[in-house]
């Protein structure tokens, strides 16, 4: 969803092999360097992460962002929350062969393909089905719907806004409490719900924003290096403490995965991208800019 409205926000006036490149100098740098190190650490220490199994097929593709299945039929990269970026690589081409068109048609013509794609998906079964062609992408084009509400300010006011952060975290709570969940249905149990909230923040950044909160900025700005790296950090904490004590493990593999996402943000990640964008500029191709948010 959130990926959605950043993608319509960026875009206007973007050329596609532009859009492209940044796309892959901002996600790919850091997701390439962990997939290796945990790809190093499924072959010394297989039992770090047992459900990781290690191939070299599996590997190169995991690392060209390509569906596929793993050694042991699952549809996981080597990384496995890397599953997303599979989903994330077929919305960027979808959005970088739309730029070609005019803006405004732009966001039909990405909406219309993400619903061929399910289409196929459901009517051809699996493997497509479970490979990339599911309702999950419906989000992206719910957050493309988002985006373009709020840029003509057609969504509802501040406190409008709060309670729909409000009810859309209620509603992802209760099917989780009663224990709800259909693949098919996902984009309504889960979605639904993350459209309520990515607009309740839409409408509130509408109107003022909420209040400066520089330690969740720098949160947010780490995310992306937190997300890749937290499946590790938690594997990890596990083998130092164990998983007996729920409350001892939660708390440290929060604490430690936050800790290793800042650190990995600013230490790894960041000069990563400028090393990626300043490659072309080197050899007189695009010129290199500053790194964006994810």
């Amino acid at each position: 969803m959130i990926s959605g409205v950043i993608m319509w926000r960026i875009t206007a006036g973007a050329r596609p092999g532009q859009f492209l490149w940044r796309r892959v100098t901002r996600v790919a740098p850091l997701y390439w360097l962990i997939t290796l190190a945990v790809g190093a650490v499924a072959l010394l220490w297989p039992a770090f992460l047992a459900n990781i199994h290690f191939g070299i097929g599996h590997l190169l593709l995991s690392l060209a962002f390509i569906p596929h299945f793993d050694p042991t039929g699952l549809p996981f990269p080597l990384l496995p929350p890397g599953w997303t970026l599979d989903y994330e690589a077929i919305f960027y081409l979808t959005f970088a062969a739309a730029l070609f068109a005019p803006r405004r048609r732009q966001a039909a013509i990405v909406c219309a393909a993400l619903f061929a794609f399910i289409a196929a998906g459901i009517l051809l079964d699996d493997p497509v089905y479970i490979l990339g062609g599911n309702p999950i992408l419906l989000e992206f084009a719910a957050g493309i719907a988002l985006a373009r509400l709020s840029e003509a300010e057609a969504l509802p006011g501040r406190a409008a806004g709060g309670a729909l952060i409000i009810a859309g975290l209620a509603a992802l709570a209760i099917p989780a409490m009663l224990g709800a969940f259909s693949e098919l249905g996902r984009p309504f149990i889960w979605g639904i719900p993350a459209a309520m909230i990515v607009g309740g923040a839409l409408a509130i950044e509408n109107h003022g924003g909420p209040p400066r909160l520089p330690a969740l900025e720098k949160l947010g700005d780490a995310s992306y290096a937190l997300y890749l790296i937290h499946l590790p950090t938690q594997a990890l904490v596990a083998h130092l403490l164990g998983v007996t004590n729920d409350l001892l493990f939660i708390s440290a593999a929060l604490a430690a995965s936050i800790a290793a996402g800042l650190f990995c943000h600013a230490v790894i990640e960041k000069p990563l991208i400028r090393l990626a964008r300043a490659a072309p500029a080197a050899v007189g191709g695009m010129p290199a800019q500053r790194p964006a948010r994810p």
